[in-house]
């Protein structure tokens, strides 16, 4: 299969960037002076975030009795974060998870505390579902919320991750950013520019345009390539009025030739270290030629607001969107050492995902005698629908570890022999509430009720006929929320004890994860977690904590403890000591994460912002030996010589880690800043969302890693600045993500540069 690559080229992509940036800011300033009623924007700059977006949140950070990391654009647009995965390195508590298929690919699939998180992403409050990389060019902030809450929905066991997305202001302003990147190995030079061009148009609307163009390789990997297009224009209405329509599109392409690092042999520390295979280039590709990975992203939404001037207002949003995979690529799935070749396999993809929301919502402030109320209550209806073609998988020449041959023979690609199908229907209903009495107490929470259908199809395409899993329709009507009592020793503090809980219907994720495989692999879970009679999971999280602002609220700190208990976790396996006896729902289990956590964010002085945080944590499965003795039965070369998982730690979930982000502005304009993303070492193992469980040290563990980061920034005029960045300055050699058996592993960037020139009018 030839690879595509789009029209636009480095060199094109410069040209561009050189003679427009000029001309769109020369025709902002213009415009500027035409028009003195213009405001000027609202940026973030380095202070506290004071409020999360969704108008579910009825209190300001400080007073919301729940973990909330809250990472702006300025913090992360300084690291020269590119998408979500940059972004979520600043928040404590992540790590990525090597999922097979579509999942193996890049680091897309992630856990939140030890819980998969991958299914409960959320644009503008609205499920945003599809696997595929999410560009932060368009976006104001991420939210991650931590423990279980129920506030968008289902799933969410550990929390979840909202993108706001940016919307026109009033007043003129142009925006944009060009930047090379490289390092010292084989992979190609990276080129991307991102335009922000917001136009007030007469006094109360405006229009915004957000733009990316990128164009190049993948950090410290050969043959690898990252290539996308994106276009966001948004129209408001009514801006600084009682009543705002604001309309938006997004299209994003992306086109790459995708990479699934190297065998598990490479790193040391893993169970399947090997010496020769350890001396061999980081950079050493060992997909094909003819690999290829195409998405294509498509939204478009409508929001209506209105104040109606009393403590009230009602808020409407519909949402659509579409997004589209289709994928080719090879990883290294085993390693033969006495002839010390790396044995590939291509694994195929190919998804259309879509969804169609919409949610209102009203929000009142009112008072009840001695109490005050900040009420949010709200609708909303989904429709979530997937169509995959499943494909087998194929055999490539194998590839000689130390130097591998990218246009080595590869069979052709196959057709789809089987198909699936989702379509999930959604009818929920909200309350929730802050409640002020006297001077220092709230009370703080609501309610989430969800109506939720499920409809699984699998077809044998030669015959139409159901293969393996032929579907099932099951309903749900589950009942969500939190609570939380807020204590105030000071204005500029709250001390809290809170309660989360959150429901996962039997096949609710089916939605997100990957339904391009063959057989019982398309849909994970149906014979336990997901069986049409297993039991709904429950996630319930106890905290307590502190959050105290400093510095006239410019500076936020917390501190957390937490226990988050998943329970009803169905086990398959076969009767312990009946030979032949079928794989079914056996049981249920339980997984314990617990933990304290702790962050600071927002400006030490006028000159110095910081952004850290940090999570220790414990994770712990338990069932019964009965359940064990089954699971076991049924997958007996996933437990080797052990004979037990209960009590064993969850897979991919480091017990410590931890981020720091610093800058310091000096009055000659130069800006320093620095950082160092620490991962303490986990259990390779299976997900905590599959029926086969892996006991701890059967294949070992993947090593934890420190790296550093640098940047350095000048500004050159009032409008102009450049920035230099360095990843990773000590070259260290590590992998963020493997597979379950540790056959290979993801690596992370090696020693790269980041050159960029940013402009605003």
């Amino acid at each position: 299969m030839s690879r595509t690559r789009p029209a636009l080229r480095p060199l094109a992509v410069a040209i561009l960037a050189a003679f427009s940036l000029p001309a769109l800011a020369d025709s902002a300033s213009n415009a500027s002076k035409r028009d003195e009623r213009t405001l000027e924007p609202v940026e973030v700059t380095g202070e506290a975030v004071k409020k999360v977006a969704s108008p579910k949140f009825t209190a300001p950070l400080l007073d919301t009795p729940q973990t909330l990391s809250v990472i702006p654009s300025d913090v992360y647009l300084a690291q020269g974060a590119q998408n979500l995965t940059d972004v979520l390195r600043n928040t404590p508590g992540i790590s990525f998870s090597a999922g097979e298929n579509a999942f193996a690919v890049g680091t897309s699939n992630f856990n939140l505390r030890g819980f998969d998180t991958s299914g409960s992403i959320f644009v503008d409050g609205v499920r945003d579902s599809g696997n595929y990389g999410r560009d932060v060019f368009n976006l104001e902030q991420v939210e991650v919320a931590k423990g279980p809450a129920a506030d968008y929905g289902r799933g969410g066991l550990s929390g979840y991750v909202n993108l706001v997305t940016k919307t026109p202001q009033l007043g003129h302003f142009v925006r944009g950013t060009a930047s090379l990147g490289a390092d010292e190995y084989a992979s190609g030079a990276r080129l991307r520019s991102t335009f922000d061009i917001n136009q007030q148009v007469g006094e109360t609307s405006a229009l915004r345009l957000n733009l990316l163009l990128q164009d190049g390789g993948v950090p410290g990997r050969d043959h690898a390539t990252s290539d996308a297009l994106g276009i966001a224009p948004t129209l408001a209405l009514g801006l600084g009025g009682d009543t705002q329509v604001i309309l938006g599109i997004q299209h994003l392409k992306q086109d790459n030739r995708p990479d699934w690092g190297v065998p598990g042999a490479f790193l040391p520390g893993t169970v399947n270290y090997d010496a020769v295979a350890a001396s061999a280039g980081r950079d050493n590709f060992y997909g094909l030629s003819s690999d290829t990975d195409e998405s294509g992203s498509t939204t478009a939404f409508a929001r209506i607001e209105h104040a109606f001037g009393n403590g009230a207002t009602l808020r409407n949003q519909t949402r659509w969107s579409e997004n589209d995979r289709s994928a080719a690529f090879t990883v290294p799935f085993g390693y033969n050492a006495a002839a010390a070749q790396v044995t590939g396999q291509t694994q195929f993809y190919r998804r259309d995902n879509s969804a169609l929301s919409n949610q209102t919502d009203l929000s009142l402030a009112f008072s009840t005698g001695a109490l005050e109320h900040q009420l949010a209550v709200g609708l909303e209806f989904s429709r979530e629908e997937a169509d995959a073609l499943r494909f087998g998988t194929t055999t490539p020449a194998p590839a000689d570890v130390l130097s591998p041959d990218p246009n080595r023979s590869s069979p052709a690609w196959p057709a789809p022999t089987q198909s699936a199908s989702v379509k999930i229907d959604t009818l929920a209903a909200f309350v929730y509430d802050t409640v002020q009495f006297g001077e220092r107490w709230q009370l703080s929470g609501g309610l989430r009720a969800e109506s939720y259908d499920v409809e699984l199809g699998s077809r044998v395409l030669a015959s139409n006929a159901p293969n393996g899993p032929d579907g099932y329709e099951v309903d749900e009507t589950t009942l969500g929320g939190k609570l939380g009592l807020v204590f105030k020793p000071a204005e500029n503090a709250s001390v809290y004890a809170s309660v989360g809980v959150t429901t996962l219907p039997p096949g609710s994720y089916l939605a997100n994860p990957d339904i391009s495989r063959t057989g019982d692999n398309a849909f994970p879970g149906l014979n336990g977690q997901n069986n049409i009679d297993a039991k709904p999971q429950r996630a319930v999280n106890h905290e307590v904590g502190v959050k105290w602002d400093f510095n006239d609220g410019r500076l936020s700190t917390a501190l957390a403890l937490f226990n988050t208990e998943r329970r009803s976790i169905g086990l398959a396996g076969k009767e312990p000591g009946v030979p032949s006896s079928p794989t079914t729902l056996r049981g249920y289990g339980k997984q314990v994460v617990q933990g304290v956590e702790l962050s600071l964010a927002g400006r030490i002085t006028d000159a110095w912002t910081i952004f850290a945080g940090a999570v220790f944590l414990d994770s712990e499965r338990q069932h019964d030996a009965y359940l064990d003795a089954a699971v076991r039965e049924a997958n007996p070369n996933d437990y080797g010589s052990f004979l037990a998982t209960n009590g064993d730690e969850l897979a991919f979930t480091p017990k410590r880690s931890a981020n720091l982000w610093t800058t310091y502005e000096f009055d000659n304009g130069f800006t320093l800043g620095g950082g160092v993303q620490h991962v303490g070492d986990s259990w390779a193992g299976r997900p905590d969302d599959a029926d086969r469980i892996i006991p701890n040290g059967r294949f070992g563990k993947l090593p934890g890693y420190t790296v550093a980061n640098l940047m350095a920034a000048y500004r050159v005029s009032e409008h102009w600045q450049v920035r230099l960045n360095v990843d990773n300055v000590a070259d260290k050699t590590y992998a963020v993500s493997g597979n379950w058996p540790m056959t290979r592993v993801l690596l992370g960037s090696p020693r790269a540069v980041l050159l960029s020139a940013s402009f605003s009018y």
